[in-house]
């Protein structure tokens, strides 16, 4: 019995120890990877003033993001996410979305897709694949909704959507924020010019050229490229009309969420990366030697029952 029990032991143990393998090797990089099941909304607030936001000075504004996974044209490989942004005049407490036709407090809204790889966060080469002619963007590069999982202290491109073209996002420091260790990085771009709007086809003389600048500061958590925290600035102008003036940052509610979030997937990847290999491997040892240890003394010594029959035989004589 003691051999039988042995032997389960050892069984356990080797199960253990390949479980481990294989959440060390295989499992936390097959948990890595952006999810298809992505539904966010993200609320910035600041000032911003002119003819978008009617206003030669700054007026109060909330900008609103909603971001959500189109799991119908993603893959295992790839995600599509779907982005409607709205920034709206905080007078007599407005809806998220404005009817710009009609509601004079609409600033601006937009609607945006675009095809990510789920491994590297990077956009994919054909985004008309996958999010239409109408919303592709090729030659889409940088990053857009989040870092890399395993974000570094160096410098990142980052995807520019007024100008079309990634920029450079610059490491800083290493920040807390809320409880989560964040890097700090910075974007800055000076006065470009750049297509403010586009007329009926891209290229037209309806095209609405001037000068855009903007600068922002993004707090990454490293661990899974996840944004924190977030404070920018952007204006166009278009000769002497100055078509938007904006600040904004993450509100409070916001950077909450995000380090709530954020800790709940570190602690994720951490158990399937780290603990489970750690413990499988722990546990799995020690089953093993007392498997070992068990089917060995179960043994029978040499010369088994007879033996043991024929030294009784020789007492009793």
């Amino acid at each position: 019995m003691r051999r039988v029990i042995g032997y389960v032991f050892l069984l356990v143990g080797a199960f253990a120890l390949v479980a481990a393998a294989v959440a060390g090797f295989w499992a936390k990089d097959a948990a890595a990877k952006f999810p298809l099941n992505v539904d966010s909304r993200t609320v910035l607030e600041g000032t911003a003033s002119g003819a978008q936001a009617k206003s030669d000075t700054p007026v109060p504004v909330k900008y609103v993001n909603v971001t959500k996974a189109d799991p119908e044209a993603s893959t295992d490989d790839v995600v599509v996410l779907i982005e409607v942004a709205c920034i709206v005049v905080q007078e007599d407490d407005p809806a998220d979305c404005v009817d710009p036709d009609t509601d004079p407090r609409a600033v601006n809204i937009s609607n945006s897709a675009y095809a990510l790889d789920r491994k590297t966060a990077e956009p994919v080469k054909d985004q008309a694949k996958y999010v239409g002619e109408e919303f592709a963007t090729e030659g889409m590069t940088g990053y857009v909704a989040k870092f890399p999982f395993g974000t570094e202290r160096h410098d990142y491109e980052y995807w520019d959507d007024t100008l079309g073209k990634s920029v450079v996002a610059t490491y800083v420091d290493d920040v807390e924020v809320e409880g989560v260790k964040t890097y700090q990085f910075e974007v800055s771009i000076p006065a470009t010019e750049a297509t403010l709007s586009e007329g009926e086809s891209e290229g037209t003389e309806d095209d609405t050229i001037g000068t855009y600048e903007g600068a922002q500061t993004i707090y990454v958590e490293p661990t899974t490229g996840q944004y924190i925290d977030q404070t920018g600035s952007q204006k166009a102008v278009a000769g002497d009309t100055t078509v938007i003036d904006i600040e904004v940052s993450y509100s409070d509610e916001t950077v909450a969420k995000n380090a709530k979030d954020a800790k709940a997937n570190i602690s994720k990847l951490n158990l399937i990366g780290t603990w489970i290999p750690v413990v499988g491997l722990v546990v799995g040892l020690i089953f093993l030697l007392i498997g070992l240890w068990l089917v060995l003394r179960g043994r029978k010594p040499n010369g088994g029952s007879h033996a043991a029959a024929d030294d009784k035989t020789l007492v009793d004589a």
